[in-house]
């Protein structure tokens, strides 16, 4: 199985990532040359020619290729990817361009499966899922929100209904693949006759085909719009999480289902608290005094102010945790903790009043004496 994930596809094919439609096309049609199996007997030939094509499959789709721009191989754990705007077809490109001058070891059929041969008359495609990115704020994200998002989709044309013909024309049977959806070819080559099926160019595998088109989408049955949508975020949610809104994607084919709206979270940092799943963290400066004496002192929450007890001699970098004090858990819908590490500060600039303080406390305190104590044990060495 070629792994997907991790190869970048625009490297796969050798091309730039500003490359326009046609060299794109260009790079595959030549990398499907070089290693086609029935060629390139080279071992790793075949599972290169099956990544050339999965590269071709996204980045020969412009929808797709936004995506994938956009989100990288990520955006094919989508679901629904397959369909963010039409998918890979035989009809994009004659293939007969790149494979009559191989030597063929076995048929079409055999090369690319059923897919193309035996396609037939298909439905109405269901439409394309959207993906965006969706930002939020710590505060949003912690406590949930509406957020409305605009953006460009495929609508039902609001003129034919989606059916692509003249309001009050008829239908008719595909003149060129008379209602089957396939076109078939017969090429002569060395090896015999070579039968191919490939999907109808005219009706793109509907078998149906009119005599006047749809003036205001020119036949398509769907017409490109702007939308705007109102996206309830749930309390918790976290970046990389998704949030799929169904029947807000594309339009489909002539009254197929629509797609969905799916928004890629994004949650924007925060200046006081860092989140680790349903926990928060602080930090929390503290004096010597507090420190050394103990106090209560008061902290942020995403809820407001709180107190936290710091005991006598507590030492810089210590951590407390005040419970329930975090974000909801989208699982279990329980709260975590907030975790607060206290930072003991020296005070920069000293009043006279603090200087003597200090100096009277310094003779009182046992760290010299500790320290000197090193040096005891080292008696002769430091002399």
């Amino acid at each position: 199985m070629v792994n997907r994930m991790v190869k970048d596809y625009y490297e796969i094919l050798g091309i730039a990532r500003n490359a326009g439609v046609d060299e794109i096309k260009r790079a595959y049609k030549s990398l499907a040359k070089k290693y086609h199996p029935d060629i390139n007997k080279e071992k790793g030939a075949e599972e290169k020619f099956k990544e050339v094509q999965h590269a071709y499959s996204v980045l020969g789709d412009e929808q797709k290729r936004r995506n994938y721009n956009q989100f990288g191989a990520e955006a094919e754990k989508f679901q629904g990817f397959e369909g963010f705007g039409g998918g890979f077809r035989a009809a994009d490109f004659d293939f007969g361009d790149i494979f009559e001058s191989f030597g063929f070891g076995k048929s079409f059929t055999d090369m690319f499966g059923d897919a193309f041969s035996q396609q037939g008359r298909r439905g109405p495609a269901r439409g394309e899922d959207i993906a965006l990115r969706l930002n939020l704020k710590f505060e949003e994200a912690a406590f949930g929100a509406k957020k409305e998002v605009e953006f460009d989709h495929v609508a039902e044309c609001p003129n034919c209904k989606g059916s692509g013909a003249t309001p009050g024309t008829k239908v008719q049977e595909c003149p060129v693949c008379h209602g089957s959806g396939v076109e078939s070819q017969t090429r002569r080559t060395p090896f015999g006759i070579l039968s191919t099926q490939t999907m109808c160019r005219r009706c793109q595998g509907s078998g149906e085909a009119f005599s006047d088109p749809c003036p205001v989408c020119s036949g398509r049955g769907r017409v490109n719009k702007r939308r705007k949508v109102t996206i309830n975020v749930p309390e918790g949610i976290d970046t990389g999480q998704q949030l799929r809104i169904k029947g807000q994607g594309n339009a489909g084919e002539r009254g197929a289902g629509k797609g969905d709206l799916i928004a890629i979270i994004y949650v924007e940092p925060h200046d006081i608290f860092k989140r680790d799943g349903p926990d928060i963290f602080m930090e929390a400066p503290v004096s010597f005094s507090e420190a050394a004496l103990g106090s209560t002192i008061e902290v942020p929450t995403l809820r407001g102010k709180a107190s936290l007890k710091v005991p006598a001699g507590t030492q810089s970098s210590t951590i407390f945790k005040m419970a329930g004090k975090g974000i909801r858990d989208l699982q279990s819908g329980g709260y975590g903790d907030e975790f607060v590490k206290v930072i003991v500060e020296t005070p920069g600039k000293l009043s006279k009043r603090e200087r003597e303080l200090f100096e009277e406390l310094s003779k009182e305190e046992e760290v010299s004496r500790k320290r000197k104590g090193f040096f005891d044990r080292f008696k002769g060495i430091f002399e």
